[in-house]
């Protein structure tokens, strides 16, 4: 039978219409919990005593508390989400690593600063134990297709990421590693440049104050580079990923194109014209909205109990935290900034 390894949750959204989306993640953890034989979800946390009780009824058999360390102490999970603001992280799980978790699976971004998270990566390599950061996107065939395509269109050029909006610290961390999944670990980052609209009133995510505009660039140290725009102006017609190549592209859309059978499409070496891959997943999940975090979790069982490697190590992580981080440092020094990036309070 299959070792069982207790789950914990740390940070409960509200039981809201779409839940499992931005603002009640942990619906999404605890689907792919109790989808993957060997985890047992036994307990979350929240401050919010209706978040609570509204988790527990929709896991029965899950324990609810209010305080994170009270449920830490109580339960001894072996692996544990940390989910609740972004600023509060560290702490969180520097205290499951402490309470003997052999696992935490960490929300993106990883942290607010390059510091932070490489005390995390530290605290977990003493304590044996195993981080994961939460890039799910990694396990769907959009973006597998994605990565394949980076060795089909001739010799790979360049990213380009177009998020459509503002606030690139929220979605920007998924758009940085997809690109980074499909340009894979062997590209090192040689600099990093980025300008910024700071403007008008001051808007806060997760008490972090982000831009209107922004528009900035990696460049990697084969030549290679990735190019990023986000903001309140942007223009419609562009993907939110394409990779481009000598022979070809590839993109992924948020929404299917006309001549497209799903979100990505692309025109490969040698091809007459531009293909799509048939799938009914998206750029978020599926008609399951678990089914990244389901495979994840699956993946992550595999890495506890066998030390395997996963698609969502915190080295990974922390190479698209470097390009975010860089790029808001930039902006603030008015500079190119060399890799390693020395961020300002890392």
């Amino acid at each position: 039978m299959a070792e069982v390894l207790k789950a914990a949750v740390i940070g409960l959204g509200p039981n809201t219409a779409g839940k499992g989306g931005a603002h009640s993640f942990s619906y999404c953890h605890g689907w792919a919990y109790t989808a993957t034989p060997g985890f047992e979800l036994v307990a979350g946390c929240s401050r919010n005593e209706q978040n609570v009780a509204d988790y527990c009824a929709e896991f029965p058999g899950c324990r609810g508390y209010r305080d994170y360390r009270e449920m830490l102490a109580a339960e001894k999970p072996d692996i544990v989400s940390v989910l609740a603001y972004v600023g509060d992280r560290e702490e969180m799980t520097m205290a499951a690593l402490a309470a003997g978790a052999r696992a935490v699976w960490i929300e993106k971004p990883f942290a607010l600063t390059l510091r932070a998270a490489r005390r995390m990566m530290a605290a977990a390599e003493r304590s044996g134990a195993r981080l994961f950061v939460n890039h799910q996107r990694r396990y769907g065939k959009p973006f597998e297709w994605f990565r394949e395509a980076a060795g089909k269109i001739g010799e790979v050029l360049s990213v380009d990421i177009v998020q459509p909006g503002p606030n690139l610290m929220d979605f920007g961390p998924h758009l940085i590693d997809a690109a980074l999944f499909a340009l894979g670990p062997e590209r090192k980052l040689k600099s990093m440049f980025a300008a910024i609209d700071w403007s008008g009133p001051e808007n806060l995510w997760h008490q972090v104050r982000f831009e209107n505009q922004y528009l900035g660039s990696a460049h990697f140290e084969d030549g290679t580079r990735i190019t990023i725009e986000a903001g309140r102006d942007i223009p419609g017609k562009l993907p939110i990923l394409r990779l481009n190549g000598t022979l070809g592209f590839a993109e992924l859309h948020l929404s299917p194109q006309a001549d497209a059978q799903s979100v990505f499409r692309a025109r490969l070496a040698g091809a007459a014209g531009v293909s799509s891959g048939a799938t009914t997943e998206h750029f978020h999940h599926s008609e399951d909205p678990a089914l990244y975090m389901k495979r994840a979790a699956a993946d992550i069982y595999r890495a506890i109990t066998t030390g395997s490697r996963t698609r969502i190590e915190p080295e990974e992580a922390y190479r698209g935290l470097e390009i975010l981080l860089g790029g808001y440092e930039s902006a603030r020094l008015q500079q190119v900034l060399k890799a390693p990036i020395k961020q300002q309070f890392s």
